[in-house]
Order: C-alpha cells, then sequence, then structure tokens
C-alpha cells in the first residue's frame, strides 16, 4: 500500500515537471513568434517610411511645379496626410485595434492546424 502511494506520488511529480516543461516550451516559441513579428514589422515599417520620405519630396516637388510655388506643393502633401491622419483616427479601431487584437491572439493560441506550419 504505502508503495502504491509512493509510486503514485513519484508519477505526481513527474507530471508536473513534464507539464511545466511544456508551459516554458509553449510560452518560449509564443515569445520567439512575437520577438519574430515585431523585427520583421520594424523593418518593414523602417522601409516603408523611407520610401513614403523620397515618394513625398517627390509629390511635393512635382506640385510645386504645377503650382509654380515651392510652398504650396509641398502644403499639398502635408494636406494629404492630415486627412490620411484624420481618416485613420477616425476608423482606426477597424484599421489598427481589430487587426492588432487578432494577430496577437492567433500568435497566442494558433489553431491546431496551424501548428505543423510553422
Amino acid at each position: 500500500m504505502l508503495e502504491d502511494l509512493e509510486n503514485i506520488k513519484k508519477d505526481i511529480q513527474e507530471y508536473i515537471e513534464v507539464k511545466l516543461d511544456l508551459i516554458k516550451l509553449q510560452a518560449a516559441e509564443n515569445i520567439s513568434r512575437i520577438i519574430s513579428n515585431v523585427a520583421v514589422v520594424s523593418i518593414i515599417i523602417l522601409l516603408s517610411s523611407l520610401v513614403l520620405l523620397f515618394l513625398s519630396f517627390a509629390a511635393g516637388y512635382f506640385f510645386a511645379k504645377l503650382l509654380d510655388s515651392n510652398e504650396l506643393g509641398f502644403l499639398c502633401v502635408s494636406g494629404f496626410y492630415l486627412l490620411l491622419a484624420l481618416i485613420i483616427i477616425l476608423f482606426r479601431k477597424s484599421i489598427i485595434d481589430r487587426p492588432v487584437i487578432k494577430s496577437v491572439i492567433k500568435i497566442f493560441f494558433p489553431k491546431p492546424a496551424d501548428d505543423g506550419k510553422k
């Protein structure tokens, strides 16, 4: 009887250790996915910002040539960015909040079919 209790105790301890190891591995996998995604998104944002900067200069000079005024050309580009910012502010829940929440949930709780794909 005592032997059986000792075996059960050892089995429970081993189960708890294995379960903790599994939780640690899952946490490490999720953290590494998040870090990887942040790195990729950061690089994309940096490169996109540089492209946008040079396109903005090109658009500014294009409108400046059309309007015969550097100030008005760059004011047109600034107005476009102001309009874009207002649209993003007004629709931020559907444009930013929901997609970010969905992607974070997808990282932490992948569907069982997704496990073998990544």
